[in-house]
């Protein structure tokens, strides 16, 4: 986009921001397209996840050095081997609505994110287990018998089977009163407990919230934050030197010249992100992909070495396994190396030298990853022989797609909810989490998971993570890419932004001087 593009652009968001009072203090930052949901149910990708987080919270948190804190729970116990927890609730937490958290309030938010017509999102899956949870997103009963109310501070939640990391799942807890909105209620009134409150949201321009006075610890320092939809980099680097944003996430297609930019020194925030960034290959979508070996030569086919260097700026970290290293029980893994010769014999075994007589396919994603897919495009062609057609999808409609199975071929990342390894391991390749957007399946890999989940001992759960990634490596059920680092600039009169690899923690103590 050209620079008189940019002031267009520029004098649009002044215009927008009008109604705002020139005392507010407001922090505005770049985001690169509408979040795909507005509500903690159906809550499930990482735009969406970085607005919600700041107006509703869970029963434990991390803070900014990624370690597990106390947000709507002061203390938890397990009991039972794990399967029952017992959690003692924050007194004085007011939702936005006005009500004080009770503990009726946590297992009518649980059953609320169970219900199948309010088509729940991530938090399902950390809720799958809860007693009565199958029942409920089977559409058998309307009530979770897992989770019993003690007293107003105090509810105990029982397991079909140990899972000893419950505490540290994100599941959201709103006030369901709110739900009488009907459908669209998250666009007419907020039901969290988080520092902000839902203001309003223009499609294609921004998402407001605005400071929630009431907030348990402390209000916050700022009246408003501004999630302003600008697709372009270099529209939002405009926007940032006109003082028009105080925040930009800088994506890997713009490090490089940022890290050199010297306007920007002493403004960046750098952090590797807890994601791992992957090619999924769809067995169900693609008959080619059910053979091992075209798989494998599909990520021998890869130089990630060269990738990470030169289409990301040198911004990230070759990726060999399933774990982001940091996270708890990432262990190294062997390298895959970057190898034509063998990628090319493994396709000629499978019955397809030089890439003849594979069936056509497209290799999709969103207009953000659009130099991505011309990359692998061109890889496969130079490597392998193999014509592969780029397809770049809206945003929305992709992860709809993906979500549904129906994508056989697509790079993309999946970010850590909470510090450990079994995130990526549960969530991506569990052949029954909703998320393994590849559709592979190994009934050993699931059985590993299970056991993990009840092993309270974390080295012996680290061995079993360590089994499982094995499980997948070996069978090549994804292709690993890169760690991708995490840059940000930001505005030197904003302070306590504090960006951590499971991205920006809430707004919650940020001040704009």
């Amino acid at each position: 986009m050209g620079q008189l593009s940019a002031k267009l652009v520029v004098a649009a968001l002044a215009l927008m921001w009008t109604g705002a009072s020139a005392e507010a203090k407001s922090l505005r930052l770049n985001i690169t397209a509408d979040p795909s949901q507005m509500d903690p149910i159906t809550e499930s990708e990482l735009i969406a996840g970085d607005i919600i987080r700041n107006m509703y919270e869970d029963l434990a948190g991390i803070d900014k050095d990624g370690k597990v804190i106390p947000v709507l729970a002061t203390e938890w116990q397990a009991s039972d081997g794990g399967k029952t927890w017992r959690f003692k609730l924050r007194r004085g937490v007011k939702f936005h609505t006005g009500r004080e958290l009770k503990a009726a309030d946590v297992k009518r938010s649980f059953e609320a994110l169970l219900t199948p017509a309010l088509k729940p999102g991530a938090s399902q899956v950390y809720l799958k287990d809860v007693v009565g949870a199958k029942e409920m997103l089977d559409g058998k009963a309307t009530e979770l018998a897992g989770v019993t109310v003690v007293d107003d501070a105090t509810v105990d939640i029982t397991f079909t089977k140990p899972d000893v990391l419950f505490p540290i799942y994100p599941v959201r807890i709103f006030d369901t009163d709110v739900l009488t909105h009907g459908a669209d209620w998250f666009l007419k009134e907020s039901g969290g407990t988080g520092p902000f409150q839902f203001v309003g949201w223009k499609r294609g321009s921004e998402v407001r919230l605005k400071s929630f006075p009431g907030y348990w610890d402390g209000a916050p320092k700022i009246d408003e934050v501004v999630f302003v939809v600008v697709p372009n980099i270099e529209t939002s680097l405009s926007l940032y030197e006109t003082k028009e944003l105080d925040l930009v996430e800088v994506p890997p297609s713009a490090t490089r010249a940022v890290l050199h930019d010297t306007r920007y020194d002493g403004q960046m925030l750098q952090v590797p992100a807890a994601q791992i960034n992957y090619l999924g290959m769809n067995q169900t979508k693609y008959e080619p992909f059910k053979d091992k070996r075209v798989r494998e030569a599909i990520s021998l086919a890869i130089d990630r070495e060269g990738y990470v260097k030169g289409l990301k700026g040198g911004a990230g970290l070759p990726l060999y396994g399933s774990i982001t290293p940091g996270i708890a029980g990432y262990a190294p893994v062997p390298k895959i190396p970057y190898d034509p010769e063998r990628a090319r014999q493994l396709l000629a075994e499978a019955g397809y030298p030089g890439g003849k007589g594979l069936p056509p396919i497209d290799i999709q994603a969103t207009p953000v990853e659009k130099d991505d897919l011309a990359y692998f495009a061109d890889q496969f062609k130079k490597v392998l022989g193999i014509d592969v057609s780029v397809k770049v999808v809206e945003r929305a409609t992709h992860i709809k797609q993906m979500n549904a199975g129906e994508v056989a071929f697509f790079p993309w990342g999946w970010t850590a909810d909470y510090p450990d390894a079994l995130y990526f391991l549960s969530q991506l390749w569990d052949s029954r989490s909703p998320y393994n957007r590849v559709r592979w399946k190994n009934v050993d890999y699931d059985k590993l998971i299970d056991r993990a989940q009840g092993e309270p001992n974390a080295e012996a759960r680290y061995k079993i993570y360590a089994e499982a990634e094995k499980i997948i490596l070996d069978d090549f059920g994804m292709a690993p890419l890169y760690v991708r680092m995490q840059l940000w600039l930001k505005r030197p009169n904003v302070k306590n932004v504090y960006l951590t690899p499971f991205r920006n923690l809430p707004f919650a103590k940020v001040e704009v001087e």
